[in-house]
C-alpha cells in the first residue's frame, strides 16, 4: 500500500474584504513562507481570537494599514520552524510568544527574531497564549500605569472579557480587593475569579460600585468602554484615584466619527485630569496603549511577558481556561466572539 504523501505548503485564513464572519476562508498557500535576515519561521500552535480581531476583519481597526487580502490574529504561540541570516539565541524547536497584530491564523508565519518571547519548557501554547497581549496589557496596567498597596480596591469594567479576566486574576495575584462589572449572567464567572460582581446595567452604578468599595469607591478603574462608562467609572473613584482607559469599544459598535473620538480622547486626557486637580478629590487618567507603548519600550514588554509566563510556568498563575478550536472554525469563532455570551476566551490551534 503506498504511503499518502504530505500536502506541501500551509493553510491560513484569509480575508479578500471587509465584512462580517463569513469573509474568513482558509486559503492553502503552495510554499512554506522562508525566513529572511532576521526572521525566523514559527509553526503556530495556538492564536488567540479577540474582539480586536473582529475589529481588524470590519476594517474598523485604526493601526491596520495593510489593505486586503488579510489575515487576523493578534497574538500566537508556536514553535521555531527555521532560522534565517543573523539570528542568534533561538533554535529549532524552541516554543515562542508574539504579538503581530494581524496574521497568526495561519499554520505557519514569520516573526522578526528580536519581537519573540521565550516560552518556559512545560508551559501550554493555550495558556501561554494569554500573555503577549491579554496578559501583557491587564499587567502593565496594574503595575506600570498605577501604584496600587496590597489591599487597594480597583474596578474591572467588563470583567467577564477576556483582559477583563486577567485584570480580576492578576489583581487577585497582586493583593488587591476587586470588583468586577458584568452582565446578569456573568457574575457568577466574575465571583468564581474572587471579585465581587455588580450587573453593569444597575441604574445606580456608580453608588454600587462605591458601596462595593466601603462608601468612599476605588483607588483605581480599567475600563475599554468609553463614553458614558468612563463618565460611571470616574464618578466611582476614591479621592487620589486613577482612571486607565485602554480601548473605546462604544465608538467602535456605532462607528461614530474620527472626530467625536478625538474629541473624547482630549475630554479623558486633559479635562478630567484638570477637574481631578481643581476639584480636592486629586482624581487623574491614564490612557494605555499596548501598540504604543511595547515598540516605545521593548526590553520592559519582553520582561513583563516572560515574567507573566514564568509565573504559569511555576503555577503561580493559572490563566483562565480557554477553549480551542481548529483553525477552518475561525469564522464560527467571530461569531461567537461577537454574539458576546462567552465564557472563555477561544484559541485556534493551527497546527493540529
Amino acid at each position: 500500500m503506498m504511503e499518502k504523501t504530505p500536502m506541501a505548503g500551509y493553510d491560513r485564513i484569509v480575508a479578500h474584504s471587509f465584512g462580517g464572519p463569513e469573509v474568513l476562508v482558509v486559503e492553502h498557500v503552495a510554499a512554506l513562507p522562508q525566513p529572511g535576515g532576521g526572521e525566523v519561521r514559527v509553526r503556530v500552535e495556538a492564536a488567540g481570537v479577540g474582539y480586536t480581531d473582529t475589529i481588524l476583519r470590519r476594517g474598523r481597526y485604526v493601526l491596520y494599514k495593510g489593505g486586503l487580502p488579510l489575515t487576523p490574529g493578534y497574538d500566537m504561540v508556536g514553535v521555531v520552524d527555521a532560522l534565517g541570516d543573523g539570528v542568534e539565541g533561538l533554535r529549532v524547536g524552541d516554543r515562542v510568544a508574539d504579538m503581530p497584530v494581524h496574521g497568526a491564523y495561519s499554520q505557519y508565519v514569520l516573526s522578526p527574531a528580536r519581537d519573540l518571547v521565550a516560552v518556559p519548557a512545560g508551559v501550554d501554547p493555550v495558556a501561554a497564549v494569554e500573555v503577549p497581549l491579554m496578559g501583557v496589557t491587564a499587567w502593565q496596567m496594574l503595575t506600570r500605569c498605577v501604584s496600587l498597596p496590597h489591599g487597594a480596591t480597583i474596578l474591572v469594567v467588563g470583567a467577564s472579557g477576556a483582559v477583563g479576566r486577567l485584570l480580576v486574576t492578576l489583581g487577585r495575584h497582586l493583593g488587591l480587593t476587586v470588583i468586577g462589572t458584568a452582565s446578569a449572567a456573568k457574575l457568577p464567572l466574575v465571583e468564581g475569579l474572587g471579585a465581587t460582581a455588580i450587573d453593569y446595567r444597575r441604574d445606580d452604578l456608580a453608588e454600587a460600585i462605591r458601596a462595593a468599595g466601603g462608601g468612599r469607591g476605588v483607588d483605581a478603574a480599567f475600563d475599554a468602554i468609553g463614553g458614558t462608562s468612563w463618565e460611571t467609572s470616574w464618578a466611582a473613584l476614591a479621592e487620589g484615584g486613577t482612571l486607565v482607559g485602554y480601548g473605546m469599544q462604544d465608538f467602535l459598535e456605532t462607528g461614530g466619527p474620527s472626530s467625536g473620538v478625538l474629541a473624547a480622547i482630549q475630554r479623558f486626557n486633559v479635562t478630567w485630569n484638570e477637574d481631578g486637580a481643581t476639584d480636592g478629590t486629586n482624581r487623574r487618567t491614564i490612557f494605555y496603549d499596548i501598540n504604543e507603548r511595547r515598540p516605545r519600550l521593548p526590553d520592559e514588554y519582553r520582561a513583563d511577558a516572560g515574567h507573566l509566563l514564568d509565573l504559569i510556568a511555576q503555577g503561580t498563575l493559572v490563566p483562565p481556561p480557554a477553549e480551542t478550536l481548529p483553525l477552518d472554525r475561525a469564522a464560527e469563532a467571530h461569531r461567537r466572539v461577537a454574539a458576546g455570551d462567552l465564557q472563555q476566551r477561544l484559541v485556534l490551534t493551527p497546527a493540529a
